[in-house]
Order: structure tokens, then C-alpha cells, then sequence
């Protein structure tokens, strides 16, 4: 289930003015709680975040929306109902939640890697990047990259064939010197 992102009226003014002396403002923290709700635009912070971390990857999708990864882990353990996305100055730049919905679940000693697509489309255009931290995950596969990908699996299906028939040529030679 795909819930919107909800973008804080602060979120929203640092892009703006990010945007008007030719910057950007930069998406670098993902945050989880575990509270759910409906997100206002007057946010400045999670109702109860748990745990903070950096971007792990990201896709522009070439559209007006950002695919992004983040990894939770640690010891701490929590139902995750709102997460948070952060500029890298601390200004909460969006945030999803809904009411009585849990989003997903981070258990204790576990990792938990949540995927989101942000839609970008009600701010200024241009005026964000992202910023990745150290760990990349690699789970979002672009189509080129799968494209080489089949190609390289087809290459050596067909060199595996073309070591069967030579197996099996010399199996006949052999048979044919051995006679």
C-alpha cells in the first residue's frame, strides 16, 4: 500500500528558499516511529521517533518523485506507524503515516530495510538532492542495469551449451579411438 507523503510547511519554505539563491536543499535522514496518525503540515518532528538513519540509495525516476531506500537495525525493537524524512539541516521536510495503520515492524537484534517513493511534485522544481550515506544496499535495480544483466545470464547459458557439445564431441572421439 502506497500512503502520500505529507510536506511540512517549514520542509517546504527551506526549499523554497534553497531554490531562490540557486541551492538545494538536501534530503539526507529517514527517521521511524511508532505512533500513527495523520501527518499535518505544521510538523517540525515525529510524535514518537524511535530511530534515525542515514539514506542508504536513491533513484530519481526521471518524474517528479524520488524512490529511497533506509536500513533500520540495532537492538531496538518497534511497530513502525510514521516515518520521517529530513533535511540535512534538521528540518522535518515530510512525513508518512495514517491513522491505525502500522507501516511495517523493526525487530529487535533485525534489520529492516523500508523502500518508499516520495512525490516531489508540490515542490519547487530542481530544489532538492539527496544525500546518500556511506551504506549502499543496491536493491533499487534500474532497467539498464537488469537489461545487462539478462544479457550477461543468456551469454553463458550459451557458452554452458557450447561446453556440453564439446563434452560430448570428445566422448564420441573417444569412443571412435577406443573401437
Amino acid at each position: 500500500m502506497t500512503l502520500a507523503v505529507t510536506i511540512t510547511e517549514r520542509g517546504l519554505a527551506e526549499c523554497i528558499s534553497a531554490k531562490e539563491k540557486g541551492l538545494h536543499a538536501k534530503i539526507e535522514w529517514i527517521s521511524a516511529g511508532d505512533k500513527a496518525y495523520s501527518p499535518s503540515p505544521t510538523q517540525t518532528k515525529l510524535r514518537s521517533e524511535k530511530q534515525r538513519v542515514k539514506i542508504s540509495e536513491y533513484k530519481d525516476t526521471g518524474d517528479t518523485s524520488l524512490q529511497c531506500t533506509a536500513k533500520f537495525d540495532g537492538d531496538s525493537e518497534f511497530a513502525i506507524r510514521e516515518i520521517g524524512i529530513w533535511l540535512a539541516s534538521g528540518t522535518l521536510l515530510g512525513v508518512i503515516s495514517a491513522l491505525n495503520r502500522t507501516l511495517n515492524y523493526k525487530a529487535a537484534k533485525a534489520q529492516v530495510i523500508i523502500p518508499f517513493t516520495m512525490d516531489l511534485s508540490v515542490l519547487p522544481t530542481d530544489s532538492v538532492q539527496v544525500s546518500v550515506g556511506v551504506e549502499n544496499l543496491n536493491i533499487l535495480i534500474d532497467s539498464e542495469m537488469m537489461k545487462d544483466a539478462l544479457a550477461f545470464m543468456r551469454s553463458q547459458a550459451v557458452q554452458t551449451q557450447q561446453s556440453h557439445m564439446l563434452m560430448q564431441q570428445a566422448e564420441r572421439l573417444r569412443q571412435l579411438e577406443t573401437h
